[in-house]
Parts: structure tokens; C-alpha cells; sequence
């Protein structure tokens, strides 16, 4: 299956960040996720992502939103992970991926923070709002310039 995923790890008012070493996105926070590999389904791929990206092991993930976007012609899956008791505190990883950290959801939709993939914003508020929608991102020169409701 052709796609990507992008991990919503909730912890409380956290959620778990990456920030890139590598493109698309390169040396912004962003969700964990990735390619979903031949023979993976995308539940079998974002709970793999998870686990490579931040060493933490999930059992289940739910289906948050479906989108797309103008610069290929991949789809993406938006999952969401609630984590309960555990010792998940500061830094989980750093590796030639990136490094992985909790961060306030309030901090990461800051409309003052320029230092996250714009189109995470969109997805924290479905999140936070109970609501699922499949979108459209459209990018120009990997600025976010319109989202499209397809649902």
C-alpha cells in the first residue's frame, strides 16, 4: 500500500514531537510517522513508526483523519495513541531520524510558533475537538496555503 501515517502519542496536554534530520520537513517538530512499508497496513505501520522513532511500544492506534496532499500523490493517515501510566519524561530518543520530545499541545498550536509542520494545527484541533475529517493540503514552496474539507 502507497501512503504515509502521522502518530498522535497522547500523553495528557502532550503530545510526542519529532524533530527531522531529514526531508520533508527537515528541522521542524512534527508528529512521528512514515512511509507505510509493502504488506503493512496503515495501523500496522503507525504502530511500527512509533515504535522506531521513539522506542515507545503501542498496542492500538485510531484513525483520526484521512488526507492528501498537492505535491504527490500519496495518502495520509492520521492516527491517534493515548498513552497511560509509564516513564516517558524528557528526551526519548535521538538518532540519525531525530529527536523525539513531549510537547504542550498548547505550545505546538501557538499561532507564534513557526517551529512545527503547519498542517499538525489542523489536525490538534480535530483531536481536541472529538471530530474526524478527510483533507486536502495544498503547499506552496512547503508553506501550508489551503485546506480543503473532504469529508
Amino acid at each position: 500500500m502507497k501512503g504515509a501515517t502521522l502518530c498522535f502519542v497522547i500523553r495528557g496536554d502532550e503530545i510526542l514531537m519529532i524533530n527531522r534530520n531529514k526531508p520533508p520537513f527537515m528541522g521542524l517538530w512534527n508528529a512521528v510517522g512514515g512511509h507505510i512499508e509493502d504488506g503493512e497496513t496503515p495501523e500496522q505501520s503507525a504502530i511500527r513508526e512509533i515504535k522506531e522513532e521513539s522506542g515507545i511500544k503501542v498496542e492500538k492506534v485510531e484513525l483520526q483523519s484521512v488526507f492528501t496532499w498537492n505535491y504527490d500523490d500519496e495518502t495520509g493517515y492520521v492516527f491517534t495513541a493515548k498513552l497511560g501510566g509509564g516513564n516517558y519524561d524528557g528526551i526519548i530518543k535521538s538518532d540519525s531520524e531525530g529527536i523525539t520530545a513531549f510537547k504542550k499541545i498548547d505550545w505546538i498550536i501557538n499561532p507564534k510558533n513557526y517551529g512545527v509542520v503547519e498542517d499538525l494545527k489542523v489536525f490538534i484541533k480535530d483531536i481536541k475537538l472529538g471530530e474526524k475529517h478527510n483533507y486536502h493540503m495544498v503547499y506552496k514552496d512547503k508553506t501550508l496555503v489551503d485546506v480543503l474539507v473532504r469529508d
